[in-house]
């Protein structure tokens, strides 16, 4: 059907408890200004904390936008397309250029840090995105929802321990319905039919509710419940390549400056001629490697433990007879998202989504749709030689090229308990820093890429070669966990 274009509600953003839609004036005063300029300059128009559409950034223009500051302790989202739509950029800090993003702005959203939210958020997309509209305990009938995110028109939503939604395919609460108690990236057979919905308090309780150790977020806590949640991973039949620590790479590589990054990078001290020359270092260390676990804070009162596995090697695939895509060093992750919650003055943290990251992208599941150990340690599948993160045993095609599609093929080969192994930290998203939590923080996780004196590492692997049907021959080695959404930013879950 078609949308109407919509107030959106701020109810979040201004700690306000009325679920009516709260119009900002493009040119109020505030913490952010953007300009159409780079190095802050030429036009500009200043925004406080609100959602700001196409048409309320006339002063500066649609798609004119080439720099912004920001004011500590705020975020700001940008959006490539109207109605808070497309893709997106969040800055935290000052920008003085845009680069992929330069004048490409067309609605924008300014948040302030760690500020109050309502238990219940809806979205006009998903996962989380569009029109959205908060919400505390009570009813919302169609006028309400048509005043905010439209009807017909919820997609995903967020839902705070403690809290039930019951969704309305019609209005005064009449109709088919659906009950959602946690995060939720998609609606499912629901998506699109809310016209009316009812927010209730509930026990927050449940089985996969995990007390925090001594009643506070300590390191030693931290550190234990990131070894709770650590995944069990299974390693193909007839792999070759397995993860190490790395610590266990360095003697056989270089740490050098990139001319064309500028920054610091390694690649191997034996050159690979030919592209895919295979070195006795590549087939790993499984005894001794870690699990890299990161205790990521994030809004919404959400805590992500975001699992690395680090690989010497990445084996790409074979197409007609060509060997395409290898890459030195390979870093893949499995992500579990953490609700936090009081309750009768006792600390608890849920598992609500499990993230799996496969080369460029990765699928979220809800905790209840994965398989688990023990209860708590959530199954991933680490694909033949590639190492793509993947829920289940099987085929999957991630990639169709024109002569051929590109598959991860998964299976149960060799299992690996990574809780028995692991490095364990906080990463900071807006100080791009982390401690170690009951080990020390590596240098080589810093981000001080230019510096020669550091151990820092911008990618780890030797630069592209050759190219096969589009896929290069050699690839370019991945950035490291510091350049990754799961660590950087402070919402999306990665």
């Amino acid at each position: 059907m078609m949308r109407t274009l919509k107030w959106v509600l701020l109810a979040s953003l201004l700690a306000a408890s009325a679920s009516l839609p709260l119009p900002k004036q493009a040119n109020a005063a505030g913490p952010v200004t953007i300009y159409r300029d780079g190095d802050f300059t030429g036009v500009s128009q200043e925004l406080s904390p609100g959602f700001y559409n196409v048409n309320q950034l006339s002063t500066v223009g649609n798609d004119k936008v080439s720099s912004v500051r920001v004011a500590p302790g705020y975020r700001v989202t940008l959006y490539r397309d109207s109605n808070f739509n497309g893709d997106q950029k969040m800055l935290t800090k000052d920008a003085g250029w845009l680069d992929d993003f330069n004048d490409a702005t067309s609605s924008i959203k300014v948040e302030v840090i760690g500020g109050p939210h309502l238990p219940v958020t809806v979205y006009a997309n998903a996962p989380y995105g569009g029109f959205e509209q908060t919400f505390d305990v009570g009813e919302y009938d169609w006028a309400d929802l048509q005043a905010g995110v439209g009807n017909d028109n919820i997609s995903s939503l967020r839902v705070a321990p403690g809290y039930k939604v019951t969704l309305y395919n019609d209005y005064n609460f009449k109709g088919a319905s659906k009950v959602v108690t946690a995060d939720t990236i998609y609606l499912d057979d629901f998506n699109d039919k809310t016209t009316s919905l009812r927010v209730e308090a509930i026990s927050p309780l449940d089985a996969t509710s995990v007390a925090v150790a001594g009643n506070a977020y300590s390191d030693t806590s931290k550190r234990e419940l990131l070894e709770t949640f650590a995944p069990r991973i299974w390693f193909a039949q007839g792999e070759k390549y397995f993860p190490s620590s790395v610590e266990y790479t360095f003697p056989y590589v270089d740490r050098y400056l990139n001319a064309n990054s500028g920054k610091y990078e390694i690649k191997t001290k034996t050159p690979l001629v030919p592209y895919n020359l295979k070195l006795p270092y590549f087939s790993g260390d499984l005894a001794n490697a870690p699990i890299y676990s990161f205790w990521v804070e994030k809004e919404y009162n959400n805590v992500d433990l975001v699992y690395f596995q680090f690989s010497p090697y990445d084996l790409g695939k074979t197409v007609l007879g060509t060997e395409a895509g290898d890459h030195v060093g390979d870093w893949e992750r499995i992500t579990v998202r953490l609700a936090k919650f009081t309750d009768n003055g006792t600390n608890y943290v849920k598992p609500v989504q499990v993230f799996y990251g496969a080369h460029s992208f990765g699928t979220t599941y809800r905790w209840d749709d994965v398989t688990k150990v023990n209860g708590t340690h959530p199954v991933g599948y680490s694909a033949f030689g590639s190492h793509g993160m993947w829920k289940d045993a099987g085929n999957h095609v991630y990639k169709e090229l024109v002569v051929a599609q590109l598959i991860d093929v998964t299976n149960q080969g060799t299992a690996w308990d990574t809780w028995n192994n692991v490095q364990a930290f906080q990463y900071y998203p807006n100080l791009e820093t982390g401690n170690g939590l009951g080990n020390a923080w590596p240098t080589w996780l810093d981000k001080d890429y230019t510096n020669p004196d550091s151990l820092s590492v911008y990618r780890w692997g030797n630069p592209n070669e050759g190219s096969f049907f589009g896929q290069p021959l050699l690839a370019y080695g991945p950035t490291g966990p510091q350049e990754k959404y799961g660590l950087t930013n402070d919402v999306v879950l990665d």
